[in-house]
């Protein structure tokens, strides 16, 4: 376990508690003579953790699509900057540079990235370890839905309720020696595709609230404009709804994010809705990141 993967939110608005856990775990990574792979931004806890690791002495990776604003708020001074075409390839590198993946509190790209990595584990693509770090029960919603999951296999997923245990977890854990689906299945294309139809969630799953989650990403980063609905007739998208309302509240993603989505009880009133739902853009540098530190 050398190689640790970190997938985490860049909001600079998240309360003191997100980013002292940020900043202890980048300096257990580098006292654990382990090294950091991250999504490259200086921005919110992802600028924190990088900049403990940096400053505490070990290798720090960074991987950034140079087609969408992150660029725009690259970390400096990282050992390694990889400039990649696209979100999709940053989260393939990131998924296969890891040995394992540890997941803090994030939005939509975090729940994306976390999402995605047992979605494949669920497909059997892989067997890397992962960690999600559930700081001050950010995480307590998806945790209380991932066992409905039909197609959640638990043994992918390892909770700790700290950095400590997190790291403390990082040698009892077996590595994936087997190498990776040369397949990875993924939406992004999907989603981007020129087209105004809209994505509609009606079931509950491990891949589609990976599926949603990477739509909602794609379209806060202005990606696309199509229309995302969940049908939540049975309340089975209670608890990912709750999530998204924590979210907000801790500042990991806009009020104006939860403007992206539209939900209703029926098909015919999702129609309605989804039909007169407005282009939403959304100012990433005011509105989320805050003020670059490098």
């Amino acid at each position: 376990m050398k190689n640790i993967t970190v997938y985490l939110g860049s909001s600079g608005h998240a309360r003191p508690v997100f980013f002292e856990a940020a900043q202890s775990l980048g300096t257990l990574i580098a006292q654990q003579k382990k090294s950091l792979i991250y999504g490259g931004m200086d921005a919110g806890l992802m600028g924190v953790l990088a900049r403990a690791a940096l400053n505490a002495g070990t290798h720090v990776t960074g991987v950034i699509p140079k087609s969408l604003q992150d660029s725009e708020r690259v970390q400096k001074s990282l050992s390694e900057t990889i400039f990649v075409n696209d979100l999709w390839e940053r989260k393939r590198q990131l998924f296969l540079r890891g040995d394992v993946l540890v997941t803090l509190p994030g939005g939509f790209g975090t729940l994306d990235e976390m999402m995605e990595v047992l979605y494949w584990a669920g497909l059997r693509l892989h067997q890397k370890p992962s960690i999600l770090v559930n700081i001050d029960g950010y995480w307590d919603d998806i945790i209380a839905l991932l066992p409905a999951l039909p197609d959640f296999d638990p043994a992918s997923l390892q909770i700790a309720n700290s950095v400590e245990d997190a790291v403390s977890m990082l040698d009892q854990l077996i590595p994936d020696s087997a190498t990776p689906a040369a397949v990875l299945p993924h939406f992004e294309d999907e989603i981007t595709r020129q087209t105004q139809e809209p994505l509609i969630f009606t079931e509950i799953t491990t891949r589609n609230i990976y599926y949603a989650a990477c739509a909602l990403g794609l379209r806060q980063l202005n990606r696309h404009q199509r229309p995302v609905g969940f049908l939540n007739d049975r309340g089975q998208f209670d608890l990912l709804l709750k999530w998204f309302e924590k979210a907000r509240h801790e500042a990991f993603i806009t009020p104006k994010c939860l403007s992206l989505f539209e939900v209703a009880e029926s098909r015919e009133f999702l129609g309605k809705k989804l039909r007169a739902q407005q282009d939403i853009l959304i100012n990433l540098h005011l509105d989320k990141w805050g003020k670059s530190v490098t």
